[in-house]
């Protein structure tokens, strides 16, 4: 009596196929004892065939739709594969071009790459972008370029049908002069956005004439929101340079307003920067925070905007539930003030710089005050800008020491309005210095100076405010040394943490944990 044939299970290539209607996807299948057949669970949504000979089972889109497919064999196993029948989540392009200024990083090229696939994409909503092998390896300087061939995967998110392709990349980034704005365009009214609160935060019209800074400080309060910057042509098509950065969503405002600032400041320093084509037809959006705001949440950011080319452009804030809607309100009116009056725009050409000289062995200078409302709005009755937010201000320190024996000076802060966080840029340092969050109305070191006998020294940087700060804040120079800043678990920090218990050591003794930072010893002022 023969024996029965060795039973070998069903075996297909993929356990699951995306269809775009009127075409036909084949599942390679090895295995199965005797005939083989397919069946499908919706037979209107996709039409199934087995091929024996070929190994082959052809699946024909008839219909958007889910439905499984089946493959039986005369031992009675069985392999399935669900089909997704809809249209594509996108179009993967050809040819994409970017253009860049300034010093780019290889992370800041690849965002700016798949961001320009993603436009051109024809993104269904709930579909995302996911490029691959377009990455410069080092950074790319003015005047250079980047040539790539992306792998480009237009994830469906399982409603629509993933598109899979390559985009050749044209990457250049152009010689610029610095971009550094002459009006700065204010967003913090209405402060709070409310469940109704969607539309034209802000609106301002620039041209080439007059490149400006858009300053935008927005809380959800009582239902979610996006954010967008919002760019418009009024009559051609125009070039325009965009440079900055956001932060946030968080409930964490004295984070946001610190990290918005420092990431603005960064940007500036290497005028990393894009180079985008507005039109009249259709607005350009750039999200602002990484996500929506949730109640209770803020977000923050600065960015300089200088057109090259057409214009004038409308410049818009604007808060919506979707880019599509965002576009919708881009030719709208301002919403409504929330009373504040923190809406305007300011000369950002007359702002006298953080200037301060101290000898050493003379008294201390008057400290230098910022943050009180001294710049005019230039709106017809609209409110001085206060806290100077969204301002760079210039640093101009001069030191000297005629002695005959080195000495140090000290420059300082002293947040005499409340709570504030600190950043600050000094030529020549590789980065802004960041002062964290303090409360207390005491002198905190910032930075310390040693000259030689005899030694005279210009010091310059930048200074701009961080947003949710309290102002004003004093600055000084003394040849006192001030309060280290304060550590986490210091009283002077604003939410000072607990210090960790102490753990025993091997031996069972307890050893304590690190001591708070010291109590202040300066003055306060």
């Amino acid at each position: 009596m023969p024996s029965a044939p060795a039973q070998i299970a069903i075996v297909v290539d993929r356990a699951r196929a995306g269809i775009v209607p009127g075409s036909t996807v084949t599942v390679h299948v090895t295995g199965g004892a005797g005939p083989i057949s397919a069946t499908a669970s919706a037979p209107n949504v996709v039409d199934a065939r087995y091929d024996a000979i070929a190994g082959l089972l052809s699946l024909a889109g008839r219909a958007p739709g889910n439905a499984i497919v089946t493959l039986s064999d005369a031992a009675g196993d069985t392999a399935k594969v669900a089909v997704l029948v809809a249209p594509p989540g996108g179009v993967v392009p050809a040819d994409v071009t970017v253009e860049l200024g300034g010093t780019v990083s290889p992370q800041f090229a690849e965002a700016q790459i798949e961001a320009a696939i993603a436009a051109s994409a024809q993104l269904r909503p709930g579909t995302q972008v996911v490029v691959h092998g377009a990455t410069p390896d080092t950074t790319l300087l003015p005047g250079s370029g980047f040539e790539a061939t992306a792998n480009v995967r237009v994830d469906g998110g399982g409603a629509y049908v993933d598109a899979l392709g390559t985009t050749n990349v044209h990457l250049r980034v152009d010689t610029l002069t610095e971009l550094d704005p002459q009006i700065l365009l204010y967003s913090d009214d209405p402060e709070k956005l409310l469940a109704d609160t969607n539309g034209v935060l802000y609106r301002a019209t620039i041209d080439a004439a007059k490149p400006a800074r858009t300053y935008f400080y927005h809380v959800a309060y009582g239902s979610s929101h996006r954010l967008f910057l919002s760019l418009t042509a009024a009559g051609a098509d125009a070039r325009v340079q965009i440079l900055g950065d956001a932060a946030g969503p968080s409930d964490a405002f004295a984070y946001v307003g610190h990290v918005s600032t420092l990431r603005y400041l960064l940007e500036r320093h290497a005028q990393e920067s894009r180079i985008v084509t507005v039109s009249a037809d259709a607005p350009y959006l750039q999200a602002l925070g990484s996500r929506e705001l949730r109640p209770g949440e803020l977000v923050a950011g600065a960015f300089d905007l200088r057109v090259f080319t057409g214009g004038p452009i409308a410049v818009a804030v604007i808060a919506a539930d979707t880019a599509a809607q965002a576009a919708t309100f881009a030719g709208g009116a301002e919403l409504p003030t929330d009373g504040h009056g923190r809406r305007g725009e300011f000369d950002l050409t007359a702002v006298p710089p953080l200037a301060l000289s101290l000898a050493a062995g003379a008294p201390d200078s008057a400290p230098f005050a910022i943050g009180s409302p001294t710049i005019a709005n230039l709106r017809a009755g609209g409110r001085a800008l206060g806290g100077d937010y969204g301002v760079v201000r210039n640093v101009a320190l001069q030191l000297s020491n005629p002695g005959a024996a080195p000495a140090s000076l000290y420059f300082y802060e002293t947040p005499a309005g409340g709570s504030a966080t600190t950043s600050i840029w000094f030529a020549g340092d590789p980065a802004p210095i960041e002062i964290p969050c303090v409360v207390r109305q005491n002198r905190y070191a910032v930075k310390s100076f040693d000259l030689a006998p005899g030694e005279t020294r210009t010091v310059t940087g930048e200074y701009m405010t961080d947003g949710a700060s309290s102002f004003p804040l004093l600055f000084g120079l003394t040849a006192t040394p001030p309060s280290p800043p304060p550590g986490p678990y210091s009283p002077d920090a604003c939410n000072p943490r607990t210090p960790p218990p102490a753990t025993p050591s091997p031996a069972g003794v307890p050893i304590p944990p690190p001591p708070p930072t010291p109590a202040p010893t300066a003055t306060p002022t």
